[in-house]
């Protein structure tokens, strides 16, 4: 556990630096101002030539998307990855951050981490895929729990997400990077204090039912402004990666000086985003300059994305969200009383549910920052009606887009074209107990004692598949047939008769099935309302039982296998 604690700290000494360096440069060179447009620039310079000279050089992809790499390297095999790539990106992030650009300290702070994670694995252990996942779910659990001091969201980020890994060592990353920036990297307040203040405040007078509505609205109409934010940010990337095909660093430097040049037409939205949404929060700023303050914040992130590449885009879609939360409550309510940092909060937790996918985590967040149930509540019925919304209008989280521009698409947080390669009956069980369809209970209750699972397949007399019998229903007819003996009740008789087709008729459920010629990505979605799918064959006959572990087997299985293939070549 030595390895989670290095990387939490280490990712609370990078949320730390700018705050604790660039105060120091404020306040011993008084005309320095860290938010200059010209500091871009140089950023933007700096960036270019490490793209140019560095990157470039070695082996591996030019393209850098940020968050979608963490998920490249946990299921792209082959794909080359190496510490370098990960420091030099991180500290272009550390850079932005450092002068205000549209980046959150969680950026440099993962970055830094999942360099250090895999400087210091061996070569073979990299070879893992739940050690590859294990790395990145510890680099980004530290980088966010140090940027907002939120180490509870950050564990659920990586899980919501579908990081996935051992959840210990992302436990413990999370809680070292809370204890170190709240006590060895102290660096000033974590979270707004607009958000802090306003717990105290919902904790002593719950909403008005039009307060209540204004949450509502926020989250629906936040739901289709992620949306649209989430197609224009894949537009202006796949436009600049169209110009440039090849030439990575032409993408660094064009974005750069497009960043340039918003920042000089409206320097306000030029600012770090923790004061940015404090100003948003309690600033009452008027109507006009919210949306055009919303409306930099995000065509900055989408140049950042585009040409730099970076993790932190949660501070900046929670500042985008906040904005668009307060401003809502202007532009269409005129502003509800006391209801201004309620907005805010509402949508900044619905920009986190529609944009990545991560509605829970948006709400402990949120509670974490607050200390209020209250603000609990609304962030969660927020977070998930923009998830909703966004879902609605068929628009995948920016991760997914993201993954399936760079040829890689994830079902349920694993490679489709892995599943892809797994047919059904290859990882069905075939080792289950079958009922005719007109077995009474007392031999169903005898025949599912002696099945090895909890689940009986009820077929016709030619051995055609009619249904699925769970314990809790033959269970709760056995019992009832031994109540109604007991009572010498006259439905006992009636009781005695039921016979499995019954029950199934009863019962109303009725199980997803697949067919063995069925690969395992067809089975996404179908474990949702129950553990076990019934597989038949072609002819309609039950042909084996898929429970979720078999999908989960014959996955690892099959990267265990691609895994030694490519560890062989090489040698």
């Amino acid at each position: 556990m030595i390895g989670p604690i290095v990387i939490g700290f280490l990712a609370a000494a990078f949320v730390a630096l700018p705050a604790r360096f660039g105060g120091f440069l404020e306040s011993s060179f008084p005309g320095f101002v860290l938010t200059a447009p010209v500091f871009v620039l140089a950023v933007t310079g700096i960036a270019m030539l490490l793209q140019r000279f560095v990157l470039d050089q070695r082996p591996g992809t030019r393209s850098y998307d940020g968050l979608a790499d963490l998920f490249i390297h946990i299921h792209s095999i082959a794909n080359p990855d190496s510490a370098l790539r990960w420091a030099i990106r991180g500290f272009n992030s550390l850079l932005l951050s450092f002068f205000g650009g549209t980046v959150g300290p969680e950026g440099a702070a993962t970055e830094f981490a999942h360099s250090f994670a895999l400087k210091t694995r061996s070569r073979s252990s990299s070879r893992f895929e739940q050690r590859r996942r294990s790395d990145a779910a510890a680099a980004l659990s530290a980088g966010i729990s140090a940027a907002f001091g939120s180490p509870f969201a950050a564990m659920l980020v990586s899980i919501e997400l579908g990081i996935g890994g051992p959840l210990i060592p992302a436990a413990v990353a999370a809680l070292a990077a809370f204890v170190g920036v709240k006590y060895v990297f102290p660096s000033g307040a974590l979270a707004p204090s607009g958000f802090v203040n306003l717990g105290a405040i919902l904790n002593g007078s719950p909403l008005s039912w039009v307060q209540w509505a204004g949450v509502l609205v926020i989250a629906a109409t936040a739901g289709i402004a992620g949306a649209v934010l989430t197609r224009f940010i894949r537009y202006v990337q796949d436009n600049l990666l169209e110009l440039f095909q090849t030439q990575a660093w032409m993408r660094t430097l064009t974005a750069g000086v497009l960043l340039f040049f918003l920042i000089l037409i409206y320097r306000p939205g030029h600012t770090f985003p923790l004061l940015g949404l404090e100003r948003v929060l309690w600033g009452h700023l008027p109507a006009g300059e919210l949306g055009v303050l919303f409306f930099t914040q995000c065509f900055g992130l989408a140049l950042v994305l585009a040409g730099f590449g970076t993790v932190g885009l949660f501070w900046p879609l929670f500042v985008i969200g906040g904005i668009f939360g307060v401003g809502v409550d202007q532009w269409l309510f005129q502003g509800i009383p006391s209801f201004g940092a309620i907005a805010g909060l509402a949508g900044s937790a619905a920009f986190w549910g529609a944009m990545l996918g991560a509605p829970l985590a948006a709400a402990v967040l949120i509670f974490e920052i607050t200390s209020s149930i209250p603000a609990f509540l609304i962030a969660i019925v927020a977070a998930y009606l923009a998830r909703f919304v966004v879902r609605f209008l068929k628009t995948p989280p920016l991760i997914d887009r993201d993954l399936e521009a760079r040829g890689m698409a994830l079902i349920d947080g694993r490679s489709a074209s892995i599943l892809d390669s797994i047919l059904i009956r290859d990882a069905m069980m075939t080792d289950y107990e079958t009922v005719h369809e007109h077995e009474p209970v007392s031999e169903i209750y005898s025949r599912l004692l002696k099945s090895r699972y909890p689940f009986l397949p009820v077929v016709t007399a030619q051995g055609v598949y009619k249904g699925l019998l769970t314990v809790d229903m033959v269970q709760e007819a056995w019992h009832a047939q031994e109540a109604a003996v007991l009572k010498n009740s006259a439905k006992s008789s009636l009781v005695r008769l039921l016979e499995a087709k019954d029950l199934l008729y009863r019962s109303g459920f009725k199980a997803p099935v697949a067919k063995v010629s069925d690969r395992l990505s067809k089975t996404s979605g179908l474990f949702e309302d129950t553990p076990c799918i019934p597989v038949l064959a072609e002819d309609g006959h039950i042909a084996g039982l898929l429970f979720v572990y078999n999908v989960r087997l014959a996955y690892d299985r099959e990267v265990a296998r691609r895994s030694l293939s490519v560890e062989n070549r090489e040698l």
